[in-house]
């Protein structure tokens, strides 16, 4: 032992799993990665390192559901089913999620966790909670599968292909040179549940709540940026007096506030707004800490002085803190905010973004920001395979892109649309013994038609057509 290393002793670690897909990360992402391999005949095993399914939507309480729909004007078209489609359609007909076509859609994170846990179940997913994915097995520049830290110490799982569905790159990262992570990264945020309120009467929380813009793609103007942070029309807020009172000093940094929740008298908020790096597990431990103080604090801003929230207490933060950005994938091809803002098609589209580039500014600025609003664009498979290591996809918020695209396809619904992609691109390099980049592009196209997803943005022209003649 030296003063700056301890050099731990070889050991045999237990194989507890050979499987073809290892999907590490049982968010959004991860378990359409999952439930999409198996469901393509892959022995599939996931590994989450929390004690729920569901990743930001669950576990970081971020329950308003982002990526399904488009904003534009006048057909807000849906552009993720499959997977993520199915997960929906089950929570709202168990009464936890309100399927419409708002730019966002309120759910009840213990209804989306039994439903994730039900896909799982039902598609023949092996998997364990409470486990730390930590170094992949490489050989040479190949990804053969992860060592895992369980409560029965340290093992591993052997996979022909592996799926890193942990938001942060955290397989990629250590896997090889295939990352990259900006000098400057979006704020985390903790939502919260604050009750009993008093809400406006006669008002359904649960109502679709549009943006006014379209049908063209452009940036929002001042009504666009105040619609976007209306999902719940029952709840009203001063706004600039909010923002005046953080230039005096008596509040946070803070962003919105976002309303949500589906209960008329328990209302969600998404405010906090966290500049910190959460690959840095120092800096997370200090984020989570400020996150829940920054909370107490919004919340007795809203108890003192908006309408109907005297008689409410903080009810619940985040069991974890809302991650944005981290660490992105260097992939084949890098996704740009210039395909997003184009409409970019792809040759090789496995998934359709909508969402704005919702990049979340760093510095003192408070409450709303500028947001462009593009028309549906392909997301390339490419975008989904490493520069340079085999064995190993990307899925979710750390696929490769740019800062600007990655503010648009970081959301759950987009999220679990490129984890489909990846689950079944995974099990299709498992079936044919080929590295995740030589698969047939076209074989898996067809294949995710055939599980239900929306792949390509000319899948989006009957619907937008029939729409329009409605």
């Amino acid at each position: 032992m030296s003063g700056t290393y301890y050099a731990e002793a070889a050991r045999q670690v237990p194989i507890i799993a050979h499987v073809d897909v290892l999907v590490v990360g049982g968010g959004p992402s991860g378990i359409a990665a999952a439930v999409a391999a198996a469901r393509s005949g892959a022995k599939t095993f996931l590994v989450e390192e929390s004690g729920g399914f569901g990743g930001m939507w669950t576990q970081g309480l971020v329950t308003t559901l982002a990526g399904y729909n488009s904003w534009l004007q006048p057909d807000r078209v849906r552009v993720v089913d499959g997977i993520g489609g199915e997960w929906l359609r089950r929570a709202t007909a168990a009464g936890g999620a309100t399927d419409h076509d708002g730019w966002v859609i309120s759910s009840d994170p213990e209804v989306m966790k039994l439903v994730a846990d039900e896909l799982l179940e039902e598609a023949g997913v092996d998997f364990l909670l409470h486990v730390l994915a930590t170094y992949p097995i490489v050989e040479g520049d190949v990804v053969k599968g992860c060592l895992i830290e369980t409560r029965e110490g340290r093992e591993a799982i052997l996979a022909a292909a592996t799926v890193d569905a942990t938001g942060n790159g955290d397989i990629i990262a250590r896997s090889g040179q295939d990352w990259v992570k900006g000098q400057t990264l979006q704020p985390m945020t903790m939502p919260m549940y604050v009750g009993p309120v008093r809400t406006l009467p006669g008002i359904d929380p649960n109502a679709p709540a549009h943006v006014r813009v379209g049908p063209e793609p452009s940036d929002l103007d001042d009504q666009g940026l105040i619609d976007s942070q209306l999902s719940r029309y029952d709840v009203p807020i001063d706004r600039q007096a909010m923002r005046a009172a953080r230039e005096r000093g008596e509040l946070p940094v803070f962003g919105g506030p976002w309303w949500g929740g589906m209960d008329k008298e328990t209302v969600w908020v998404n405010a906090v707004r966290i500049v910190g790096d959460a690959t840095d597990n120092r800096d997370l431990t200090r984020a989570e800490v400020q996150g829940r103080r920054d909370a107490r604090s919004l919340f007795e801003y809203f108890r003192d002085n908006v309408p109907g929230f005297a008689a409410a207490r903080l009810q619940q933060t985040s069991p974890t803190i809302g991650i944005r950005e981290t660490r992105r994938l260097l992939g084949v091809t890098t996704l740009t905010g210039a395909d997003v803002r184009g409409g970019a098609r792809q040759e090789d589209s496995i998934a359709i973004g909508a969402w704005p580039i919702d990049v979340h500014p760093t510095g003192e600025a408070a409450g709303a920001h500028v947001m462009f609003v593009p028309a549906p664009f392909g997301i390339p498979y490419r975008a989904l395979v490493p520069a340079n290591t085999d064995g190993l996809l990307a899925t979710g918020r750390c696929i490769s892109a740019d800062r600007e695209a990655l503010g648009s396809i970081r959301v759950g619904a987009t999220c679990t649309a490129t984890g489909q992609a990846a689950g079944v691109a995974a099990a299709l390099s498992a079936r044919h013994s080929l590295a995740p980049r030589a698969i047939d592009p076209h074989e898996l196209r067809r294949s995710l038609r055939e599980q239900g997803a929306l792949v390509d943005v000319e899948d989006l022209q009957e619907p937008r057509a029939q729409s329009r003649a409605q």
